[in-house]
């Protein structure tokens, strides 16, 4: 028996003069409902646990997919920035030779 039983058996025999066996099947009678109810808690608490960590999983893995989309656009401007430097590079090399040619022309048709 546990401290609670017999503090039960004590209090049904001797204030509620209930017989020895009586007091005992009581006792643990009641012992036995309060166990059943912590356990429907506990397997109440337990779903609703399993319950929160599912949603989360699945706000875990749309964070993940989101990031993915992310990624994905990342990599496209950084395409684009690519062939937009390689334009640019291309342009200023057209410019600089135009000024060169028209110092070059410039110079020559002074003379």
């Amino acid at each position: 028996m546990s401290t609670t039983e017999i503090k039960l058996y004590d209090i049904f025999r001797n204030d509620l003069k209930l017989s020895d066996e009586k007091a005992k099947l009581f006792a643990e009678v009641v012992q036995e409902t309060i166990q059943n109810e912590v356990k429907h808690e506990q397997t109440e608490f337990k779903s609703v646990l399993k319950e929160d960590f599912y949603k989360v999983d699945i706000k875990i893995e749309q964070m993940n997919a989101k990031f993915e989309q992310m990624n994905t656009k990342i990599e496209g401007v950084r395409g684009e920035i690519k062939d937009s430097k390689a334009d640019m590079i291309k342009w200023m090399f057209a410019f600089w030779v135009t000024i060169i040619l028209m110092l070059l022309a410039n110079f020559f048709l002074k003379k």
